[in-house]
């Protein structure tokens, strides 16, 4: 069932509420202006934000570098599915990079390309490498050169600015070591970078903030001409695609200009109450919607089929920005969450529950699938047992006599089926189930787990 009735209506009661609270025309166009802006750069202001607290972090890598990192040293504010994953911020604006990719690995891997506008322009697999590639070079939207020898495959972003995360899948504490050894094995290089050419750091001038939290935190209560800066920084050297252009023009009377420094000359003070209750009213929609940013709940489980190519859903942007871009693309990964029974009860771990695909409802996939438990605080849940999730290439899996499969979930193993068991936290969790590279039903949306079942 769509989700989308239900947003609309909290859309048009928030956005009436501010304009209740204002008369004057000028306000009122500052207020639609502030309000829309908000929304629209909620991912440029907090990617700023991610950056800035990524390279001030001597723990983690620099620009055009990957990191490794897990859920354990991850700031827990944001949801997690991955206990374990690499990050890099790409500046593509002196140099093209060359990835370079595992060799002979076994294992899936991806890397998911997103654009400075939160979009995702590219995800790369071990199951697309079909050609067994060994390096990819990614280049910026006006980049003019000669591809290195060898190269095959050639990524263009969208802006100069981009980031991509690497991702394993992993559901025991055996695949840790195997699993970060093949994200270290993954390395970018610059080509041909000039030797005076400037840092991202030397060409950006972003506003010093005085409050502290996760990005999505001091986003929430930045004040609106730091706000607009962290915005403008961003459009400085990432085009608009042309879809955004004529939604950005309405945004210059706040003094904000594609390529431009923010101009908070350009802002009437006359302006100032309608710019604040804007922001105020976007930041409650935000607040209230982002949690349930899934299109679609089917069996107790919320997805979406079109996830990380919002184009000009602004709000959808700006909810995964606010939930710390934990999107994936659907066409590689098709994601389902529940924190729901078959009762519509809260999963709680001192209950026990069964999942049961039916021989005809496993899912389409060209890959495999996957289950993972997460704590309350949104991380993956790690448990004594070093058994974090189960999935179609679980060693031992014991199928019923008719072809289904029953996934067992609870504190402890049940007699004489551990290798069907997912362990729980006692305390309340979520599950997600992953289908990898899925085939048409599950990809359309048509297909989603069954409930969960309460075994009382």
């Amino acid at each position: 069932m769509l989700n989308k009735a239900r947003f609309l209506l909290i859309l048009l009661i928030t956005y009436a509420h501010g304009y209740a609270q204002i008369t004057n025309k000028n306000e009122l166009e500052a207020y639609k202006s502030a309000y829309n802006a908000y929304l629209w750069g909620f991912p440029m202001v907090t990617l700023g934000l991610s950056i800035e607290e990524f390279v001030q972090n001597p723990e983690r890598a620099k620009f055009n570098n990957f990191a490794i990192i897990q859920s354990s040293s991850k700031q827990k504010t944001t949801s997690n599915e991955d206990i374990v994953y690499s990050k890099a911020y790409l500046d593509l604006k002196d140099t093209p990079l060359l990835i370079t990719l595992p060799v002979n690995s076994l294992k899936y891997y991806s890397l998911t390309f997103t654009d400075a506008f939160s979009g995702i322009f590219e995800v790369f697999s071990s199951l697309k490498n079909i050609s067994k590639e060994k390096a990819i070079l990614i280049v910026g939207p006006d980049w003019k050169g000669e591809i290195p020898k060898g190269v095959k495959k050639v990524i263009k972003s969208p802006t100069n600015l981009a980031w991509v995360e690497g991702k394993v899948s992993i559901l025991d504490k055996l695949e840790m070591a195997e699993s970060k050894k093949l994200l270290e094995s993954i390395k970018i290089s610059e080509v041909g970078k000039k030797d005076n050419a400037k840092t991202w750091t030397d060409r950006h001038s972003f506003p010093k903030l005085k409050t502290s939290g996760s990005p999505t935190e001091q986003a929430l209560i930045m004040d609106w001409k730091s706000y607009f800066s962290y915005i403008s920084q961003i459009l400085k050297e990432n085009p608009l695609p042309d879809y955004q252009k004529k939604y950005a023009m309405d945004f210059e009377d706040l003094g904000i200009f594609p390529g431009k420094d923010f101009e908070d000359a350009k802002v009437n003070n006359k302006k100032q109450k309608g710019i604040k209750q804007g922001f105020t009213d976007a930041i409650e929609l935000l607040k209230t919607e982002a949690p349930r940013q899934e299109d679609y709940n089917k069996n107790g489980w919320t997805y979406n089929v079109s996830e990380g190519k919002w184009g000009n859903k602004y709000t959808k942007n700006a909810a995964s920005a606010y939930n710390g871009f934990s999107q994936t693309a659907s066409e590689e990964i098709m994601k389902y969450k529940t924190t729901l029974d078959n009762n519509k009860e809260k999963l709680l771990g001192a209950q026990k529950y069964k999942l049961t695909l039916k021989k005809a409802q496993l899912p389409q996939t060209k890959a495999f699938w996957t289950i993972n438990v997460l704590q309350v605080d949104k991380q993956i849940y790690e448990n004594a047992k070093g058994k974090y999730g189960i999935g179609s290439k679980s060693k031992g899996l014991k199928f019923n006599k008719d072809g289904s499969l029953t996934i067992y979930l609870q504190v402890e193993p049940p007699k004489g089926l551990e290798t069907n068991w997912v362990p729980l936290p006692t305390e309340n969790f979520e599950l997600v189930f992953k289908v990898y590279t899925p085939g048409e039903m599950v990809y359309s949306g048509e297909w989603a787990p069954p409930a969960i079942e309460n075994v009382k």
